[in-house]
């Protein structure tokens, strides 16, 4: 069994425990969290956007993190053929006060997604007007490959990352 199905073991692997830790997704997450400007944006540009991210969630992993049972961040990874896998996250406007264990957390849930998923990619897409994503989406060491033009719904560009096996395998920091 991969540890991305089990919650517990995942929960260990990342090092979260106590009152922080993870819990399977459920749109009901979103509704509880404090938006920033880009995810509003999202929420008012897509429309069913919580079924959307239900869809996503249905076809991959998806977790919440939480912090004394009130979500922080929703997040999960789609496998989109083999070897291949996008990453996801909706933050809440509060993140910050919890991000370091998140953060450490993150580092490792993206390496257990290119173990698990064996995979040689996983991409993630930023908003290029999001600086505090964009800087913290370098720090999960993932490289900028260029800007996806008028991506957004909103027509907005991107940038894409990815994070490449060889790049994990150089990592192999935790």
């Amino acid at each position: 069994m991969s540890l991305l199905e089990d919650i517990e073991a995942l929960n260990k692997a990342v090092r979260l425990s106590g009152d922080r830790k993870l819990v399977p997704f459920s749109p009901t997450h979103i509704q509880m969290m404090e938006l920033g400007p880009f995810e509003q944006g999202y929420w008012n540009a897509i429309p069913h956007w919580l079924e959307m991210l239900e869809g996503m969630a249905a076809l991959g992993y998806a977790f919440t993190g939480t912090k004394a049972g009130r979500p922080y961040c929703s997040f999960g990874v789609m496998k989109m053929w083999p070897g291949v896998a996008e990453m996801w996250l909706i933050p809440d406007a509060n993140l910050p006060q919890v991000a370091m264990s998140f953060h450490r957390a993150a580092l490792r849930f993206a390496d257990i997604c290119m173990s698990d998923l064996h995979l040689v990619r996983l991409q993630v897409t930023v908003h290029t007007a999001n600086v505090p994503a964009d800087n913290w989406i370098q720090k999960m060491l993932f490289q900028e490959e260029g800007v996806l033009r008028a991506f957004g719904p909103d027509g907005s560009d991107h940038r894409m990352y990815s994070r490449l096996k060889e790049q994990n395998d150089e990592a192999d920091t935790f």
